[in-house]
């Protein structure tokens, strides 16, 4: 690249370059509340365990660092971060409408949905998606080992102040991430090639592979 295309260039990758690092895992944006690590379950701990109501279709291990075995959550009951997990071929749903899907998960405002049917509620993306190629927008649904790692992220015992101006961050974050993505249907071809050569580099770096190769695309002035 040379010449005012490439000065051009230049002055476009640091801000398209930071639109693509908010594309990060939230878990990131968490740098405060680092994951605690669980004390080992020992006989000790087990033998204080209250025992499993015989009625219990689906025993469950306690959410968090808890070791004592609960009952799993069947259809319809609420769930969240605190809470036990949804029973096998259930998930942990949280309404599409829903504006902070995180804050409704850490108060338990979930509910336990057979998986076929989350899948259902799921609006499809028209065949002019204004998002690029494997960008999707945040589901409404936890599975259970984002379920754990929230739980690790914010013990029980732990203030929710500390945690919550994170979750805070994180959705305004979001929001100006959804409004971004409006504007990618107005952006020329150039513009949109080059989004999405930027969102695979922090792809890739995210995985930790290595980019042996990509094509990065020279747009001048007029996209």
């Amino acid at each position: 690249m040379s010449g005012p295309q490439c000065a051009l260039c230049r002055g476009w990758l640091p801000a398209l370059l930071l639109q693509a690092l908010l594309l990060l895992p939230a878990t990131r944006l968490v740098r405060g509340a680092q994951p605690v690590l669980c004390a080992p379950c020992t006989p000790e701990r087990l033998a204080l365990c209250p025992p499993v109501p015989p009625d219990c279709p689906e025993p469950a291990r306690q959410p968090g660092c808890g070791c004592c075995q609960i009952c799993a959550l069947g259809p319809g009951q609420p769930c969240g971060v605190y809470t036990a997990r949804c029973r096998l071929g259930l998930r942990c749903h949280i309404p599409a409408g829903e504006s902070r899907p995180l804050s409704a998960l850490i108060q338990g405002h979930g509910t336990c949905l057979p998986a076929s049917e989350v899948g259902e509620m799921r609006t499809e993306e028209p065949a002019d998606s204004i998002e690029p190629d494997d960008m999707s927008l945040e589901s409404t649904e936890i599975t259970q080992d984002q379920l754990l790692n929230y739980q690790l992220m914010f013990p029980i015992g732990q203030d929710k102040s500390i945690p919550w101006n994170s979750i805070t961050a994180y959705e305004n974050m979001k929001a100006k991430r959804i409004s971004e993505l409006k504007k990618w249907k107005e952006q020329s071809p150039c513009q949109k090639e080059l989004y999405r050569a930027l969102y695979k580099l922090v792809k890739t770096q995210r995985s930790r592979g290595e980019i042996y190769k990509f094509y990065l695309p020279n747009c001048n002035k007029n996209g």
